[in-house]
């Protein structure tokens, strides 16, 4: 007992503290305990403005509801996917998107074109889609969706007719709007059952998504024909006024879909590095990956169908290996092998206007040869002949002409042509043609007359460097 009294004693005597092992056992408890509520005060505010955010988002979905009940009653066929302006609310930014579709008597969604040929069922009713979304929302929470189907004011079928819906998109995948689509009876189909739409039965012009339909349009076969709204537009095929069929039977749906927009407006600048005449047919070939488009002539203004990729533009006709009709590679500098002494073909630049731009100016080369010619000729030809001095030949063939007024002397003249092997005759009369010689071959590019002839001249568009 004693001994125990007087360890006591000592304790109670001890002035010693918490150990540094006990400070920081506690004040790590102490942190534990802080973030534990600071997170459950996160917590209960960020559920505190989502759920401000759904009911905002909810009441904005009902409101974009009765819009689109508004702008349906107006017009229902005009009625288009949007995504409209930013609206804030208390600071917080919500997005509102309608996405709208017809509901057909398959009970399935379409937006503007058709299943299959047939069987894809008449039109029925608009479904209107809203979604709202909102900056600071929770990414585990679903953007606040509400659903409306809208019933037109009239019948709109009739189990004895059809419905064509037609689509018109951009190149970029966008609606092409205000596009005019003319439906007519099919001429080349034998036993036609078409009929002649008047004015009223012909489709409303394109809405915001590029859709419009044409109903109770009697059974048979159509060709629609768009038209731009203004200016010049193009197809993928480089078409201004594209035309397709399709075929409409008694209580079923047909369609059809283009890809049509504004066109670019190519004004070629074609160079020889000197002065000299152009055939007056000139071809001339837009390669992209649309591939291959060939103009009959030289022209001002060629436009096309805008693409990212742009157009490498070639004088002449340029047809790849494959091309039914025959190959032309003489046109394209690249398909020459390298010369003896090095020189190679250079690939023509790929051309697109400039942002913001619609017009191109590409710089279109070619080769010029000056020639002699009687006094008489006002006719000079040059078509392609047997490929020579490393020509890759023109299988497709190319003929090109040239007129002028006839002189009271013999001189000279300077003709343009694309790359390639060319013999050159003259007439005067257009229908008789002889050989002509040539003069000297000119131009920042190598020509080489064909030895043993007086008139086959190679047009070379390799260079050093």
């Amino acid at each position: 007992m004693i001994a125990i009294r007087r360890a006591l004693q000592r304790v109670r005597r001890s002035d010693e503290g918490l150990s540094l092992v006990e400070v920081v056992i506690a004040l790590l408890i102490f942190t534990v305990i802080v973030m534990g509520a600071l997170a459950s005060t996160t917590l209960v505010l960020r559920m505190t403005a989502d759920n401000r955010g759904r009911v905002e988002a909810a009441n904005l979905a009902q409101q974009y509801i009765d819009v689109a009940r508004i702008d349906g009653q107006n017009d229902l066929n005009s009625l288009a996917n949007k995504t409209y302006p930013a609206i804030t609310v208390d600071g917080v930014d919500y997005t509102v998107t309608r996405t709208v579709s017809w509901i057909n008597t398959n009970n399935v969604d379409t937006g503007c074109t058709v299943a299959g040929l047939s069987g894809n069922g008449s039109l029925l009713f608009r479904r209107v889609n809203i979604r709202v979304s909102w900056t600071g929302q929770s990414s585990a929470t679903q953007k606040i969706a509400a659903d409306t189907v809208l019933a037109p004011t009239s019948k709109i079928n009739d189990p004895a007719l059809g419905t064509v819906l037609i689509s018109v998109t951009s190149i970029n995948g966008g609606g092409t709007s205000n596009v005019t689509a003319t439906l007519a009876p099919d001429r080349t189909v034998p036993g036609n059952t078409a009929r002649v739409l008047d004015g009223s039965a012909q489709p409303d012009v394109t809405n915001a998504d590029g859709c419009t339909v044409a109903n109770k349009v009697a059974p048979g076969t159509y060709t629609v024909t768009l038209s731009p709204p203004s200016g010049q537009y193009r197809d993928q095929e480089q078409a201004a006024n594209p035309v397709k069929s399709v075929t409409v039977a008694a209580g079923d749906s047909g369609g059809a879909a283009f890809t049509y927009d504004p066109a670019w407006d190519f004004q070629n600048r074609y160079t020889s590095g000197v002065s000299a005449s152009l055939p007056t047919n000139l071809t001339t070939s837009y390669v992209s990956t649309l591939g291959v488009y060939q103009t009959a002539a030289p022209v001002s203004d060629q436009h096309l169908s805008p693409i990212a990729s742009g157009y490498a533009v070639y004088a002449g006709k340029y047809a790849p290996t494959g091309t039914p009709g025959g190959s032309c590679l003489s046109t394209d500098p690249t398909a020459w092998p390298t010369s003896a002494d090095g020189r190679t073909g250079k690939a023509p630049a790929q051309v697109a206007p400039a942002t913001g731009n619609s017009t191109a100016t590409p710089t279109v080369a070619m080769g010029a040869t000056t020639i002699n010619v009687k006094a008489r000729t006002t006719t000079i030809r040059a078509t392609t002949t047997t490929a020579a001095n490393g020509d890759p030949g023109c299988a497709a063939g190319m003929t090109y002409t040239f007129t002028r007024t006839a002189t009271r002397g013999d001189g000279t003249a300077t003709i343009a042509l694309p790359w390639g092997t060319w013999a050159v005759t003259e007439s005067s009369d257009a229908i008789n043609f002889n050989p002509i010689s040539l003069g000297n071959i000119i131009g920042g590019l190598l020509g080489i007359v064909v030895p043993g002839t007086a008139n086959v001249v190679t047009l070379d568009p390799r260079t050093a460097g």
